[in-house]
């Protein structure tokens, strides 16, 4: 699960990074949702909107991203999957730490009812 980490000496930057993917391995063309958390390290972009999902511009990576958004909060990040796309029920979830080379996947969040929760045994 994402945690919030308390500061140490001063550090304690974050940024929930979301980004909604068309999955091209589902014939009717279903969406994933992943939500990368930014600790102590900021993103290496800047065109993801703050506060807000938003359509990616076209160009971005490749066509399959459609939205993109930076939250302070994971509730806030979690909000606002929840109203763009009722309709998912599993985030793909990254931890980014200044002292990872490359994101790390954790347990994936599965909505139970109106709450998200980590999957067990993932």
């Amino acid at each position: 699960m994402l945690r919030i980490r308390p500061k140490i000496g001063g550090m304690a930057y974050e940024t929930y990074h979301v980004e909604a993917i068309r999955d091209e391995t589902v014939a009717s063309g279903g969406l994933s949702v992943e939500i990368t958390a930014y600790i102590d390290r900021m993103p290496e972009y800047n065109e993801a909107s703050r506060g807000l999902l938003t359509r990616a511009a076209r160009g971005v990576w490749d066509s399959r991203l459609q939205f993109t958004g930076d939250f302070e909060t994971l509730a806030e990040a979690l909000a606002a999957i929840g109203a763009r796309f009722p309709e998912v029920d599993r985030i793909r979830c990254y931890e980014y730490t200044v002292d990872n080379e490359f994101p790390v996947e954790v347990a994936p969040l599965l909505r139970s009812g109106n709450k998200w929760r980590p999957a067990e045994g993932v």
